[in-house]
């Protein structure tokens, strides 16, 4: 299980009451539980039994991978998949590559995935299933739920859900996405504010590692700073090992998830 923070949710209410009591007991047991968490790793058990609750064996909870991300592993935040599951998953589909991310990075609303909806597609247009595909039915993953959400930051995060179950009906859908939703909005109250800085990073480090976030190779930043590449690059080095990050990539996911940067 990996720990970590999230962005603030917007919660739009209205309705809220109505969903509340289309609950069962159990999902309303759930809901106030969520909400009386007392850290992360409570609301991520909580997030896991969101998921077990609607048959779903994997929950995970993730910043929203961009498009050119070639890791998909240094983007979670909370996961009970198996171990490795992720980090072979970059091996063979890079989140770069993956349609379900494309269509989630321009939609607020959640997305369905299916096995059998894929490789029907896939016939339709005479083309090969996707590799990401057998790595899901492999692990039994053969249906799932992907939430998109929106941070007040302007941050965006995934919870999703998968396993291998029964097509969702659309009551489920709107109960399990209000769980989730309701999730995110706790793990936000748990975060590093943004006016701290837990993990020691300088001022210069914390603008070059924002500007990294902002796709700037080390030479634009060095042109914008008025700082020679070598300088860059040693301000990230710093950066990386505060952060106890292996990579760029994971830095700046890292850095987004302490609210070290927005």
């Amino acid at each position: 299980m990996r720990h970590g923070s999230s962005g603030r949710l917007t919660l739009v209410t209205e309705g809220t009451s109505e969903l509340m009591r289309q609950m069962t007991l159990e999902q309303q047991q759930l809901y106030s539980a969520i909400g009386d968490a007392s850290g992360k790793p409570d609301l991520a058990l909580n997030l896991f039994r969101i998921g077990l609750m609607f048959d779903f064996a994997c929950s995970t909870f993730l910043v929203m991978p961009s498009k050119t991300d070639q890791s998909i592993s240094s983007l979670i935040i909370e996961t009970n998949a198996p171990d490795d599951f992720y980090e072979n998953l970059d091996q063979v589909a890079p989140p770069k590559d993956s349609y379900v991310y494309d269509a989630a990075r321009c939609t607020v609303l959640p997305l369905s995935w299916s096995a059998e909806q894929v490789e029907r597609q896939c016939k339709l247009i005479n083309s090969a299933p996707p590799l990401f595909l057998k790595h899901y039915t492999d692990h039994g993953f053969s249906r799932g739920l992907v939430i998109p959400l929106s941070s007040l930051d302007g941050s965006r995060h995934i919870i999703r859900f998968d396993g291998d179950r029964r097509p969702m009906e659309q009551i489920e859908i709107n109960d399990l996405t209000m769980l989730a939703l309701h999730f995110f909005q706790s793990y936000d109250r748990n975060r590093y504010p943004l006016t701290d800085n837990p993990c020691g990073l300088t001022e210069r480090e914390v603008e070059i590692v924002r500007w990294t976030a902002k796709g700037k190779t080390s030479a634009e930043i060095g042109m914008i700073m008025s700082l020679s590449d070598h300088t860059v690059n040693a301000y990230m080095n710093n950066a990386v090992k505060k952060l106890d990050c292996v990579n760029r990539t994971q830095l700046v996911a890292k850095a987004i998830r302490m609210r070290v940067i927005s």
